[in-house]
Formats: structure tokens, sequence, C-alpha cells
């Protein structure tokens, strides 16, 4: 089985920019490593879907592999906390997401952070799970499925592992390559009337048009190799006034704590802040990631904020009305038949250094709805969940927002070079999530 084009740039991008989800789950609970390690040797017995690794082919001249590997106990990790207060597992959580998984030996990793004391909404000690995942084996749907089957009530159905590769078959499709040059030359003709197709569609008022950069700000810089995590836990019902989702909500609380963020430092205000939000798409074809990034106007002008929350929602459903046209899908599916090697080559020689004009948003908000709140270890509930999207070359601040049950939790992922004073911003959105909580539910 091999990796689609789109999830091997993944798997080979991940070699330059850090790119591994990280999904926390906190458990109310005296949970350690072995108890952890118990279940997840029994469950992954059953579970094929988490028994892969990748293979890569010498000279990327071909896509990678997914082939089959055994469960070992060094994938459930165990760190003892020399500081086990919730800010120490804050900092610790910082330097967990300053690391990357090698898919060639697994996709995923459990990490184990035990006897945390003062943890959100847990009376007694907590233990704190992450599940680290390579983004080219999934993408934050199909993560929290693979976690709700590790750690649900139920036990997940078997599933079975991939074949193995024989050598004579990558030697086999690696005679392909003519073939699928004249395929993309075709492919690449259909993608040009389609594209022209989609600008008179535009241009007609048929589709939305594409959303316009954002002048950079402060924390559109490279963010180097450090990080910094906070959560903001609050209950489901914080975020959910006047109709509008979660997701408007949490988008809503941003749009006033970053500009306020910006006048703290010294920086100017652009009218137009905007935020690079993730739009779950359908799923096509046997891509192992369905989701494309889209800009949105955060609307910081507008003073009347259910008016802002309003014209938010807008401005996702028309981002999602355009990546779920027919027209932009037959336009990018040209890239589903370019070879290997000329993939490898575009992705190794794409500039980090080069610093834009424009941005799609000034910050990354990240919205995964996690499910009911029935996960357990050991008897241990689950209490809430969290994540932090990864930091890229002009990404210096992201949001993760992440319903569990009746909480969402904001998760912030940041570079301290650029964000040194993360706990200012912390306060600063918790103030501004109370704030837009009572102007929606007036």
């Amino acid at each position: 089985m091999q990796l689609t084009p789109s999830d091997a740039q993944m798997y080979w991008l991940a070699e330059r920019i850090r790119s591994d989800q990280f999904l926390l789950y906190c458990f109310a609970g005296d949970v350690d490593a072995d108890a952890v390690r118990v279940v997840v040797r029994r469950r992954v017995a059953r579970m094929g879907d988490l028994r892969y690794r990748i293979r890569a082919v010498p000279g990327s001249l071909d896509y990678p592999y997914w082939e089959p590997r055994e469960y070992s106990d060094d994938q459930v990790v165990e760190h003892r906390l020399a500081d086990a207060s919730w800010a120490g597992l804050q900092a610790a959580l910082g330097s967990l997401v300053a690391t990357s998984i090698d898919a060639r030996m697994s996709p995923w990793r459990v990490h184990v952070f035990a006897g945390v004391r003062g943890a959100p909404r847990c009376d007694g000690s907590a233990a704190v799970v992450v599940f680290q995942v390579s983004h080219a084996f999934a993408d934050g749907a199909r993560a929290t499925e693979l976690v709700r089957a590790l750690f649900g009530a139920e036990e997940p159905p078997r599933s079975s592992a991939p074949e193995p590769v024989p050598i004579s078959t990558m030697l086999a499709r690696l005679l392909r390559f003519p073939v699928q040059f004249a395929r993309l030359v075709a492919a690449g003709r259909r993608a040009a009337a389609a594209d022209r197709a989609l600008t008179d569609a535009t241009t007609a008022g048929e589709i939305p048009a594409p959303a316009a950069g954002r002048p950079l700000v402060g924390v559109n810089t490279a963010p180097g190799d450090d990080r910094a995590v906070r959560m903001v836990v609050c209950p489901a019902e914080v975020f959910r006034g006047a109709g509008v989702t979660v997701t408007v909500s949490a988008l809503t609380a941003i749009s006033i704590a970053l500009p306020r963020f910006l006048e703290l430092r010294g920086e100017p205000v652009p009218d137009r802040l905007g935020a690079e939000v993730t739009i779950v798409v359908d799923a096509t074809g046997a891509s192992r990631n369905n989701y494309r990034n889209a800009g949105v106007d955060l609307f910081v002008a507008e003073p009347d904020l259910r008016t802002r929350a309003a014209r938010i929602a807008v401005e996702i459903a028309d981002r999602r009305t355009r990546l779920s046209s027919r027209l932009l899908a037959q336009r990018d599916s040209a890239e589903e038949f370019v070879p290997a090697p000329l993939l490898k080559f575009g992705v190794d020689r794409y500039s980090l250094d080069e610093i834009p004009d424009t941005v799609t948003g000034n910050t990354v908000v990240s919205s995964v709805n996690r499910g009911p709140a029935d996960l357990e270890i050991a008897g241990a509930p689950v209490v809430f969940s969290a994540g932090f999207p990864g930091l890229s070359p002009v990404m210096a601040l992201t949001h993760g927002v992440y319903g569990l049950g009746e909480t969402v939790t904001i998760g912030i992922n940041s570079s301290p070079r650029a964000v040194p004073d993360l706990d200012e911003y912390e306060a600063m959105l918790r103030e501004a999530i109370d704030e837009v909580a009572a102007a929606l539910c007036d």
C-alpha cells in the first residue's frame, strides 16, 4: 500500500517543518505508564490500523509504502516530571511538541505524564496522555478516531495491518514513470480547463472569491526551535451562545485577544487581521488527510461582537463553499499524478527563508470535535482534551480548539523567541472568551 502523493508530501515536508499532531487527553486519577501500556498493548493487538510504518523507496524514486510492524512497549513513553504542577506539565509539553516522530519506525507514540497536580477540573492528581502522530498517517479527525479506539469503552473492531511489500513490486512500479508523466500532462490540461471555469464562476458570483492575503504582524516570523504551550479549559456552554458554532465563538475571542496582545507589544494593528482555519472537505481517494486551509477575516474593526461573530460565520461558510467546489477539486486533481521524484524535488527546494508579502492568516486555528467524554484508562475518566497545531516559517502563534463532552479547550502553541510573554496572551484570551460569552448569551 503506497502513500498518496498528498500524504507523501506531508511525510517529506515533515523532514523540514515539524508537523506532528499532539492529541492531549487529561484523565482524573492515579494512572501510570504501566497501566496505559497494558491498555494500548491489548487494543493494538486488535487494531491493524496501528501496526503500520513507512518504508521509503531509495532515492525517493517512487512514493513511500506502508508496511506492517508489530507493537512494542517502547511506543508508550513514560515522562517523570521534576515539577508535577500544572505549570510544570505545560513546560514539559513545550519540550515535547518540539519533537518529531520517525514514521519509518512508527507513525505514532503515546506519552504519559502521571501524578499531575492542579489540572483543570480535577480535584486530585491527574494523568495526562498525549498521542503523537505523524500527519502523513492521520489528519485530526482520523487521529481522534484512533484515540477513541484505544481508550473508548468498547473494544475496537478487528482490522488488518498492511501487507508486506515485496522488492519485486517496488521495482515493477518504478517502471511506471513514463506512464505517470503522460498522465500528468493530460491531468494538467484538465486542471487548466477547470481553473478557467473556476475563474469564470468566481467572476460571475457563483462561487465565493478566495480570501485575500493579510499583512504580516509580529507573530508572523520564524519560530526557531523552541516551543511553549498553554491550555485554556472551559465549560462548553461558554462557546455555544446565540446559535453560533464553537469554532466561530473561539475565532471571535481570538479576534479580541490578538489585537490587544499586539498593542501591548507596541505594534500597530492592521484593520484586516485574519486566521488560517482548517476546514474539513469530503474524502476523495485513499488520502489520510482530508482538509484544506483557508484564510478567514476576523473583522477586528467591527465593534459589535454579535455582528462580528455573524460575519466570521459567513466568512467560514464562504470558504467552505469554495473549497467544496467541484471545479476546485478538478483543478487540484493534477497533483495526484505528479511522479514522486518531481514532488520530492519541489519539497526539498521549497524556500523556508523567503518572507512573503502577505500571509493566509496571522494565526492558525484548527478546530476538532473529539466526541463524548466516554474514554477511560483503568477506571480513570477523561476530563478534557487539547492539542497544539504546529508552527511554520512565518507562523509563531497557533491555536487549537477541541471539544470533548461538555468541555472546550483552546490549546496555544508558540515560539518563546517570538512570543516571550505567553502568559500575558493566555490571560488576554481568557478575558476575551468571557467577553464573547457575555455578548453572545445576552
